[in-house]
C-alpha cells in the first residue's frame, strides 16, 4: 500500500510538473510586434501591438505592462490591454505608450529613428496571461533600448505566417510624422508659429491627398 501511494504521488508530481512546463511554454511563446500608431499628444501615443500565438493552445493576454527607466530617471510607461489569442493566430492589442513629459517623448522618438542602441534605458515587461482561458501565468522580460523599440515599433521574430496584416510595414514613416508634429508643436509653444494650441491627431490619419499627416491644431 505504501509503495502504491509513493508511485501515485510521483505520478501526480510528474503530471503537475508537465502541466506547468506546458503552460509556461505556451505563454512564453507569445510574440509581439509593432502594429501601428494611433492618437498622439505632447506626452504619449496610442499604439497597437500585434501578438502572435504560435502554440497549439489558446492563450489569453490579460495585460502587458512596463515601466521605462534609466539611471537618470523615468521615461514613462507602456500599458497594453489584452484579449484571447487562438492557437496559430494573431490579434491586435490596443494600448498607450506614455512619457513623463514632451521632451522625454521627443528624445525617445529621435533615438528610435536614429537607430541608437547604447542608451541608458531598461524596460521590464510584465506579461499577464491565462492559458486555456483558465490557468493564470505571468512572466517578465527585460529589454534594452533597441530591443524595446524593435518590440513596439518593429517586427522582430514572427512565426505566425497565415496572416501578417496586423504587423504594420510603415512604422518608421509613422514615427517620422510623430517627430515632425512634435517639432511643429515646439515651434508653436516657443512663438515660432503664430497663434493656436496643440491638439491630438493620429499618426495614421490621412489628408485629402491620401498622404499620412500629423498637424497642429488651429
Amino acid at each position: 500500500m505504501k509503495r502504491s501511494l509513493v508511485i501515485l504521488a510521483v505520478m501526480i508530481t510528474i503530471l503537475l510538473a508537465s502541466l506547468f512546463i506546458g503552460i509556461s511554454y505556451s505563454a512564453k511563446r507569445l510574440e509581439f510586434a509593432g502594429g501601428g500608431i494611433g492618437q498622439v499628444n505632447t506626452s504619449g501615443m496610442d499604439i497597437t501591438l500585434a501578438v502572435c500565438n504560435p502554440s497549439f493552445v489558446p492563450v489569453t493576454v490579460e495585460s502587458v505592462e512596463s515601466d521605462m527607466r534609466g539611471t537618470s530617471g523615468d521615461y514613462g510607461s507602456l500599458e497594453i490591454t489584452g484579449k484571447m489569442v487562438s492557437p496559430h493566430s494573431e490579434e491586435q492589442l490596443p494600448g498607450t505608450l506614455g512619457f513623463t513629459d514632451s521632451d522625454t517623448m521627443k528624445t525617445f522618438v529621435n533615438r528610435v529613428l536614429n537607430n541608437e542602441s547604447n542608451v541608458d534605458f531598461n524596460s521590464t515587461l510584465l506579461i499577464k496571461t491565462k492559458v486555456l482561458g483558465l490557468i493564470p501565468y505571468s512572466y517578465e522580460k527585460n529589454y534594452g533600448f533597441q530591443a524595446f523599440s524593435n518590440l513596439v515599433f518593429g517586427k522582430g521574430k514572427w512565426d505566425c505566417q497565415s496572416n501578417q496584416s496586423y504587423v504594420s510595414d510603415n512604422m518608421r514613416q509613422q514615427l517620422t510624422l510623430v517627430q515632425a508634429r512634435m517639432s511643429a508643436a515646439g515651434l508653436l509653444y516657443s512663438g515660432g508659429i503664430a497663434g493656436g494650441n496643440d491638439t491630438t491627431e493620429s499618426a495614421n490619419e490621412t489628408n485629402s491627398t491620401g498622404n499620412n499627416s500629423i498637424s497642429s491644431g488651429p
